[in-house]
């Protein structure tokens, strides 16, 4: 139903693949593409300590970018001298594996060149630089050793703070040399960077405060209290500049159709256009508002209201509902064993449930994941949850971005955790083939994220109680109507006024969340239609996967293979995975070090 022309070609490609083993790595072009990598990885994050940080590299993390037209000069060169490097590596007699990590790399490199002569994002958020602090600061704070656990000693936590306090003393000039290359600055990003930059006190001056006196003191205590102090004073006039000025800015997020296509097919290795993923959208639109009309019938039949009566019970309140999250996320974990869902490894790290920051709160104002840093030693994923003013109050209104009950916990819980982005992006960053491990694709890790969403239900998780399914319909929609959005923004079809009230007529979404939404989407374009290509393409490979393996098949077996390739595009997973259907699944696991 809701397929094209190109669509039905990326299912015959699947399903055509040619069912070959998987070679080993050539011994010319293998290597050189791996040490290509390292060197778009670790040099990058050389020249770019809050990459660094991150990407988990630590021994950065007491320093800072220089932004300058020089420095956006020089970075442009050693990313156009990468594309040099890799036009010349062999690949006349490659690997299949070998091949897809060319065109890997070579997607990468595409995207980080067009961030400087096509996005232009440095000139036109005015509150970037600001930001980048505040988030850096933070996962630093995240991630602070305590002495006497997991090994560290008192002299790491010395030179823990050491990075903090010389990060806090040269942020003010880091962030006005930012701000020196804003030269277009946009007016909803604007918008967006004082909400954000409006909580970064209640981190800086509350929990990161409290951290620095706890395990600090003296002279080092000092220094800390006189860097915050330097930093506070340069977001806050960077939030009075924002709010004086950003009336005037114009809107200047759209890209145009043509650099939308390109970003879809060049850096995200998509068979799909802004055409299809329009029409994909409605699909699921469709879809979900159909499943949201059945739950409600039968919920009319049954003369019972959908929420806690049907998805057990009222979640606590207060600080009893961190660990309420935990109990339900455990329980998810026992269930995908219990039911041959997924592998779970046993070096598996843990996941803390923390509250969503205030600073964050204006972009993430569900539940989100923060997975384990690619090259840090911590295997623990933190689970943000932003609790509302009142569950009973979300409960009454069914708000979709709220999970007031067990049954939307799980919903949120697979998507985020298990067996969603914590599973997932654990698995792939121990993958040994450095240009899989480096890889980020969106496409693939919120598609299987989503495609886990209505898995749980066709499974059974939530037996015959209804607020699971009506959820994870209500999610359905925003999903549709957020792959509607995000290429009519892009292009410049849409205005934002426009893009809110459709985004608010198709999910539910109260206006002032409608419009944090699809703020959100007019700034980072392309991301959100990650949900909708990505499952499309996991379920016609899933269908390529059963014919091929027929009664030697299993839901489980397809899922252990499909987290063995990274979070990697669809374009490169799927060909991989059937050319490795008559490997045994141990030795294709073995191989990802799953």
């Amino acid at each position: 139903m809701r397929r094209t022309g190109s669509l039905l070609f990326a299912f015959a490609t699947f399903a055509l693949a040619p069912a070959l083993a998987r070679p080993a790595l050539a011994s010319e072009a293998g290597p050189r593409l791996q040490a290509l990598a390292k060197a778009m990885t670790f040099d990058w994050a050389a020249a770019h300590p809050l990459t660094a940080t991150a990407l988990g590299l630590t021994r950065y993390d007491g320093e800072l970018d220089r932004p300058s037209r020089a420095q956006r000069s020089r970075d442009l060169g050693v990313i156009r001298a990468w594309e040099a490097q890799l036009a010349a590596v062999p690949l006349g007699n490659a690997t299949l594996v070998e091949r897809d990590d060319a065109a890997l790399l070579r997607a990468q490199l595409i995207g980080m060149e067009r961030e400087y002569t096509v996005y232009h994002t440095a000139e036109k958020d005015y509150s970037a630089p600001a930001n980048a602090i505040v988030n850096t600061l933070f996962l630093q704070f995240q991630y602070l050793p305590i002495a006497g656990r997991d090994g560290a000693t008192k002299s790491d936590v010395a030179l823990a703070w050491a990075h903090i306090i010389a990060r806090l003393q040269n942020a003010p000039a880091y962030i006005v040399a930012g701000q020196a290359l804003v030269t277009h600055p946009g007016h909803l990003s604007g918008v967006i960077g004082a909400s954000e930059l409006a909580g970064a006190p209640d981190f800086l001056d509350g929990a990161l405060t409290q951290a620095a006196k706890t395990q600090t003191g003296g002279a080092q205590l000092q220094a800390f209290l006189r860097g915050r102090d330097a930093t506070d004073a340069t977001l806050r006039r960077t939030i009075r500049y924002l709010r004086t000025n950003v009336s005037r800015w114009p809107e200047n997020y759209a890209m145009g159709r043509a650099a939308y296509d390109a970003m879809l097919r060049d850096e995200q290795l998509l068979p799909f256009d802004a055409t299809d993923i329009v029409r994909m959208g409605a699909g699921e639109l469709a879809r979900g508002w159909a499943e949201q009309i059945w739950v409600e019938h039968l919920a009319h039949i049954r003369g019972t209201p959908i929420g806690p009566a049907t998805g057990g019970g009222l979640a606590p309140g207060g600080t009893a509902l961190i660990g309420y999250y935990r109990e339900r996320l455990a329980e998810l974990r026992q269930w995908v064993t219990q039911h041959h869902v997924v592998a779970v490894p046993t070096w598996l790290g843990d996941i803390r449930v923390v509250e969503t920051p205030k600073f964050l709160q204006p972009v993430s104002p569900g539940a989100s994941m923060q997975s384990p840093r690619l090259f840090a030693k911590e295997t623990t994923g933190f689970y943000y949850i932003t609790p509302p003013v009142s569950l009973a109050d979300a409960a009454k209104h069914l708000d979709p971005n709220e999970d007031f009950d067990r049954d939307r916990i799980w919903s949120t819980g697979a998507h985020e955790a298990m067996p969603g982005h914590f599973l997932q992006m654990s698995i792939a960053r121990r993958n040994p083939d450095f240009v899989r491990r480096i890889q980020g694709s969106g496409v693939f890790a919120e598609g299987w994220a989503f495609y886990g969403e209505e898995m749980f239900v066709q499974l059974g998780l939530y037996g015959d109680d209804l607020d699971g399914r009506y959820y994870v319909a209500q999610w359905e929609r925003v999903r549709g109507a957020r792959a509607t959005v995000d290429p009519k923004l892009a292009s410049g079809e849409w205005s934002y006024d426009r893009a809110v009230d459709f985004f608010a007529q198709q999910t539910g979404f109260p206006k002032s969340q409608a419009q944090a939404a699809v703020a959100g989407i007019a700034l980072n374009p392309g991301y959100v239609i990650s949900y909708t290509a990505g499952r499309f393409q996991l379920e016609n490979l899933l269908a390529a996967y059963w014919q091929r393996m027929g009664a030697r098949g299993s839901l489980e077996d397809f899922h252990d293979r499909l987290l063995c390739y990274g979070t990697t595009p669809f374009a490169v997973v799927a060909p991989e995975l059937l050319a490795d259907l008559g490997k045994p699944l141990a030795q294709v696991r073995a191989a990802a070090r799953y």
